[in-house]
């Protein structure tokens, strides 16, 4: 007999993305499948939707609630699998992702799993923007390593790839009601620090990420307080020299010119101000430079791109003593360009885009 595994899918008004949702869920054809709903009480077609599924539904719900966090906490509560996942309802998994995360938990005898993950801009046709491979946390570690860099830059890895045993949720506690953007990071990082790491499956990519104006973190500017919490959090748990390397860590971000300009300008400036500007107009304008670059022959073409830079100076794959380039993601997630890894199957690009029933 598989383990049953429980996945649980928070929604509110994403009637635009459910099916695809559902489909991506159902169609997995794992047998020992238990799938809730939470929903928070949406007011377009969701509810439609939903309901020519749930014969295939363990339950579903619609009622008012206090965010997505408290929405996921309720299908835990109300759940029995031995493994849990949580897909939101734009998100969607890849053909074969639950058969991969269970074989590595099985193999791997850890506590969880974590996959790869594509990052798809929604359109026709969508647009294949950034490639999420789950990286340790010691890869986010600067030239002073401590486990102060965890809650600084912050560590996680791709929360729809993720896989976790339920015993980790009776040991560590829920996702925590306070937060309603970084929570699922902030689990990670509970789990990180109780030395709960997970088996990390690079070359294997279980879901993909929607990228859409509507999507709750399209923007940082409300992920970024929640995010500043984690040293808060877990500064007590560092031993006094990672305290002594955390308080310098943070000092020379500020001390310098160039790195004050950068953090405590340019930042917030970016994320607070700019952000709206930075996604319509300043970022398509670059990219259109950089994509005419292309038509420039590579010896004469001047090495301004990130994709240029970040090629030239990879570090080795497969050598732990590479050390990552500053221009490399600190927790792996790099630009198509950079690393395009597999095609998305357009068969099932084709099925989640036109579901039946419509």
């Amino acid at each position: 007999m598989l383990p049953k595994l429980t996945v649980i899918t928070p929604s509110f008004n994403q009637g635009r993305f459910i099916e695809r949702t559902i489909r991506s869920v159902l169609d997995q054809g794992y047998p020992n499948l238990e799938y809730v709903i939470v929903d928070g009480g949406s007011t377009d077609d969701s509810i439609e939707v939903i309901r020519r599924y749930e014969d295939r539904l363990a339950w579903w719900v619609s009622e008012p609630d206090d965010g997505q966090s408290h929405a996921i906490n309720k299908g835990l509560e109300r759940t029995s699998g031995e493994v849990v996942a949580y897909l939101n309802s734009d998100d969607y998994f890849l053909p074969g992702a639950f058969d991969t995360a269970m074989s590595a938990l099985e193999r791997s005898g850890r506590s969880w799993v974590a996959g790869g993950a594509f990052d798809v801009e929604e359109g026709d046709p969508p647009k294949r923007l950034r490639v999420w491979r789950p990286k340790p946390p010691s890869y986010c570690e600067g030239r002073t390593p401590g486990r102060h860099w965890w809650m600084l830059v912050p560590w996680h890895v791709p929360q729809p790839s993720c896989f976790w045993r339920r015993d980790l949720f009776d040991r560590f506690g829920t996702f925590r009601l306070d937060m309603h953007y970084a929570f699922d990071a902030e689990f990670m990082l509970r789990l990180a620090f109780g030395e709960e790491l997970p088996e990390l499956l690079p070359e294997n990519f279980l879901s993909v990420r929607s990228v859409h104006p509507e999507q709750k973190t399209y923007e940082m500017t409300n992920s970024w307080p929640e995010i500043h919490r984690f040293v808060e959090l877990y500064s007590p748990q560092l031993t006094p020299r990672e305290r002594i390397r955390m308080r310098t860590a943070r000092l020379s971000r500020a001390a310098t010119p160039v790195a004050w300009v950068r953090w405590r300008l340019m930042q917030p400036v970016i994320h607070y101000v700019l952000g709206p500007i930075k996604r319509r107009f300043i970022t398509p304008a670059l990219t259109w430079c950089g994509d005419l670059l292309e038509h420039v022959p590579e010896r004469w073409r001047p090495r301004i791109r990130t994709r240029d830079r970040v090629a030239k100076r990879r570090p080795t794959e497969g050598d732990p003593g590479a050390r990552r380039s500053p221009l490399l993601s600190p927790i792996g997630l790099e630009p198509v360009a950079n690393d395009p890894g597999p095609e998305l199957p357009l068969d099932h690009w084709a099925a989640a885009q036109d579901p039946p029933g419509r």
